[in-house]
């Protein structure tokens, strides 16, 4: 065993119970922690009992029917702090807390917008952002929802305390640091920039990274693009189809939301002969006004408007056999007669093709 110890003072954000003993009170005042590297896969610290104690509990979960515990704010509590003395012995430098609102709205704009609202909870010491409108459960087990530590200023999702590593005794975890890498990569790689990282997390952690574009919205970086879209052209037509859904998608407040970075995403990705996406969203409008769906006439008009936007050029450009005929909204006005009355009298949404097309 090396002869180093580096020493870490650790701050446990604990909510003691008022039926805690003065000795353990004692014990949680005067621990001192330290993160002991023992070999190159088995790092020991020194931690607050509380976790222990959660971690039990834990034992007896409730998420799949068959205990009788239920995870707790408390849980994510008593772990943030252990979290986040593993990214610091692992290099993650935190951000300022400036820093690191300011990324997370840039990669969870949706979820901090007003129409997002239902998407977010705030707690005291971190923030719950959820993958879904629909909340069914506050902490939800194996799930892509995210947990962003006010403390620290990280991420991740809800913890396990067996998911970090096992106790050598009550006060004495190993950390389990082939599991930890996803936390480490994906916080290094969003708040650190450390590219290298994002090799790891394609590797490791590629749901999470599609989550991120499909779920939560972020199309601001290309590879995180690539890495849904180029797996949607993979499939079969049906498949490839269901790009729409991710592209136009309604928030708690039933608004439409239009995801113009994957709509840019496929006008790059279009050629003469790989068109499928492009024909996919002209066709998936067509389907939009052949019965109910979540969509209004207006929001269908919007929608009709961003795809023909994307269309227009690249029909100009490698027009042919095998392509839709006709720019969308000429094609929908049998359909919709008033579509392009409606569409200029919204300014054609500032949309450059549409407007040079249909404003003339």
């Amino acid at each position: 065993m090396r002869e180093l110890v580096v020493f870490i003072g650790i701050i446990g954000c604990l909510s003691c119970q008022s039926s805690a003993s003065k000795q353990e009170t004692t014990e949680v005042a005067q621990a001192q922690d330290t993160i002991q590297p023992t070999g190159e896969k088995d790092v020991i610290m020194n931690t607050n009992p509380e976790l222990k104690k959660q971690g039990d509990l834990q034992q007896d979960l409730n998420d799949e029917g068959g205990g009788h515990y239920k995870y707790a704010e408390k849980d994510l509590n008593v772990a943030l702090p252990v979290i986040a003395e593993i990214l610091k012995a692992k290099g993650y430098v935190a951000p300022s807390k400036e820093v690191f609102e300011k990324k997370m709205h840039e990669i969870f704009a949706e979820s901090y917008s007003p129409g997002g609202a239902c998407r977010v909870k705030e707690h005291e010491k971190f923030t719950m952002l959820y993958e879904g409108n629909t909340i069914e459960t506050p902490f939800p087990m194996m799930s892509d929802d995210v947990v962003a530590a006010k403390e620290g200023n990280f991420i991740w999702q809800i913890p396990l305390v067996s998911s970090l590593g096992s106790f050598v005794d009550s006060v004495h975890f190993k950390i389990d640091l082939k599991y930890t890498q996803k936390l480490i990569s994906r916080n290094k790689y969003f708040f650190n920039d450390s590219k290298a990282d994002l090799a790891i997390l394609l590797n490791e952690d590629a749901q999470f990274l599609s989550a991120l574009v499909t779920s939560f919205g972020y199309t601001k970086d290309q590879k995180l693009n690539d890495l849904v879209m180029n797996e949607y052209l993979k499939g079969s037509d049906d498949e490839i189809a269901r790009v729409a859904k991710i592209i136009f998608r309604k928030d708690c407040s039933k608004q439409l939301v239009i995801r113009e970075g994957l709509l840019n995403w496929v006008k790059a990705h279009t050629e003469k002969e790989e068109h499928k996406m492009l024909d996919a969203l002209y066709y998936y409008v067509f389907d939009l006004y052949k019965g109910n769906n979540d969509f209004t006439l207006n929001e269908k008009r919007k929608i009709a408007a961003y795809v023909d936007n994307i269309f227009i050029p690249l029909h100009d450009k490698f027009g042919g056999p095998g392509w839709p005929t006709t720019e969308l909204i000429f094609n929908l006005e049998a359909r919709d007669p008033e579509i392009r009355d409606y569409v200029k009298s919204q300014h054609f949404y500032n949309l450059p093709e549409v407007k040079n097309l249909y404003g003339e």
